[in-house]
């Protein structure tokens, strides 16, 4: 079961300036959709407070003055000023939906430019749907910001400001009258901005978790429906659902009682206005066209008050969820870029491992320890062990997924920490054991998604393995679904082995490739390599031995340790660990 962490434990303090400077630095790439929006926002402002007074002209003026043209004047005018209004909301509304549709854009495509290069470490510790959360949901929570949000920080600001500018000329003590209620919704605003913070928060971790969860038991619903723990998932997403209901109807709950207060407040200030100005104006003190048109205003300063609530979910929800966004764009990938940068393309002379230590964190045991060997241009090397032994982690700092914290790797006596990633990985190959196809056509996937792939290598590879038969029976036009799931595992590696030849790599690194291949096609595609890796250098991971005798050296690991080394006749001779793995799987045959 998850351990239930308080709303306190598990929600951060929102950093409101910090993120707002961040968000105005991705409004301002896109400042010709933000200024239109400001103009029109300006326009619908005013439109609506010319709206009150014109009526006040009607009643105040035309109406007592008999003159029927005047007064036509003012309604159409008053008609006219509320067509504007209709216009400048409705392209101020375009505007900002544009603005909102660009940043989001800009979020989600940094985002992912910034995941790609992150260090391997991170997806090994982060669920795949509390990334994909990070991306989709908390960008979607921000759009509402955009939109909603400039309205209200600007044309209500213009309409508060310009109101009470208009009410002031008109009727000072009326105006006094109208806001002396203002400061206990201030007063609530402050209490409810400062107590829902934290709710804010803690749903978006929440609604990430919820999305991991959900991933999770998905990509393994085989093993959930396998051992009966459809009840069990049950409850686990029943005790998450009520952690994050708990935090998002305590700040909604908040939301409402602040706006209630409002709801409140309208009533009896309209009563106060209704009062006063009736009594001023049986003394003279004020016309009926000025209570009106104060009438009229008292919903123009009500209107932002009354909405304020939700607004300020907005501002909450995406402030949350902003600072989930700029968390993940601030974190900085463990495998950095080399000041000085060397770059290769090719192995010229040898693959070197010197006294190579790793662990994976600082409280893990060691992974690897004190590994050194080296690997000829055009040979081949096969690395063997018990599962743990640390095969895999030689081949995940090979390819610059993670760092040794002692030792050195190095290609023709370059350092790997001075060659930029991208160089060292475009000069390999990798066929793992466990394959991931992506959705689209098999020849989509044997060319990696890259276009300029011709396909004439395509078929030049299958040729060159002898996998002819294997593609008439799975053509290339064959639409493969998400991670491969309508193809068998042995199936998958073919796929992945063919891949990785049409990539045409002068080094190939093998994990584990024929782990789930038919004998059959093991015996192909070992015919294939033995002359596919003539001129190409090749690391081998394999539990298989009989698919290594072969190499020019085979390592043996142990432990994290490198137990012993040298080619299959002299391991066998030797008849240590190596010679009774390989009498242990042919007494099995």
């Amino acid at each position: 079961m998850f351990q239930e962490e308080s709303i306190e434990e598990s929600s951060e303090r929102i950093r409101y300036a910090k993120i707002a400077a961040r968000l105005w630095e991705l409004v301002k790439r896109h400042r010709a959709y933000f200024l239109l929006a400001a103009a029109y926002i300006a326009g619908s402002s005013l439109t609506k407070l010319i709206g009150p007074m014109l009526l006040r002209n009607a009643i105040d003026i035309d109406i007592p003055s008999g003159n029927y043209m005047r007064l036509l004047g003012t309604l159409g005018l008053f008609l006219l000023n509320a067509l504007l209004f209709l216009f400048f909301t409705y392209q101020m509304s375009v505007q900002l939906e544009r603005l909102a549709q660009a940043v989001m854009l800009d979020l989600k495509k940094h985002m992912v430019d910034h995941l790609l290069g992150l260090h391997l470490g991170y997806f090994d510790r982060t669920p795949v749907g509390k990334i994909t959360a990070r991306i989709q949901s908390d960008t979607d929570t921000m759009h509402n910001l955009f939109v909603s949000m400039p309205v209200t920080a600007l044309r209500d600001s213009v309409v508060l400001a310009g109101t009470l500018a208009i009410m002031i000329h008109y009727n000072a003590k009326l105006t006094l009258v109208t806001v002396s209620l203002s400061p206990l919704l201030f007063v609530g605003m402050t209490l409810f901005i400062k107590k829902s913070a934290k709710y804010y928060m803690a749903s978006r971790k929440l609604n990430s978790e919820l999305s991991g969860f959900m991933t999770e038991k998905i990509n393994g619903i085989v093993a959930v429906q396998s051992f009966n723990r459809e009840n069990q998932t049950d409850g686990q997403l029943k005790v998450l659902n009520e952690r994050k209901f708990k935090a998002q109807f305590t700040a909604d709950f908040m939301g409402n009682l602040f706006f209630m207060i409002g709801v409140v407040m309208q009533p009896v200030t309209t009563a106060m206005v209704l009062g006063f100005g009736g009594v001023w104006i049986l003394q003279g003190k004020a016309t009926v066209g000025i209570v009106v048109m104060f009438m009229l205003y008292m919903d123009q300063l009500f209107e932002p008050l009354m909405t304020i609530s939700e607004q300020i979910t907005v501002v909450q929800s995406s402030f949350a969820a902003a600072q989930r966004i700029f968390t993940v764009i601030d974190l900085k990938s463990e495998i950095r870029e080399p000041a000085k940068p060397r770059y290769i393309n090719r192995m010229e002379r040898e693959l070197s491992f010197d006294d190579v230590w790793l662990k994976y964190a600082d409280e893990s045991p060691w992974a690897l320890r004190g590994v050194s060997f080296k690997v000829p241009r055009g040979s081949r090397c096969a690395i063997v062990g018990a599962t743990g032994s640390g095969k895999t982690s030689i081949i995940s700092m090979l390819f610059k997924f993670y760092l040794p914290q002692k030792g050195a790797i190095s290609v023709d006596g370059i350092n790997i920490l001075d060659i930029p990633q991208t160089s060292i990985r475009s000069m390999m190959g990798l066929v793992q054991q466990d394959i991931y196809l992506f959705p689209g056509t098999l020849m989509d996937n044997l060319k990696l998604m890259d276009t300029s792939v011709p396909d004439e290598r395509v078929y030049s590879a299958i040729r060159e393995m002898g996998l002819e038969d294997f593609f008439r029976r799975h053509d290339l036009k064959k639409v493969i679904t998400e991670g491969g799931s309508n193809l068998s595992t042995g199936e998958k590696q073919v796929v992945s082995i063919v891949r990785a030849m049409v990539m045409d790599p002068p080094l190939l690194v093998l994990d584990e490739a024929t782990s789930a291949v038919d004998p059959h096609t093991e015996r192909l595609i070992q015919k294939a390599t033995d002359r596919l890796f003539k001129d190409r250098t090749c690391v081998i991971i394999a539990h298989r031995l009989s698919t290594i005798k072969n190499a020019d050296n085979i390592i043996v690991l142990g432990d994290g340790e490198m137990k012993e080394h040298g080619s299959h006749d002299a391991l066998m001779e030797r008849d240590g660990i190596y010679a009774k793995y390989f009498r242990l799987q042919f007494s099995q045959v």
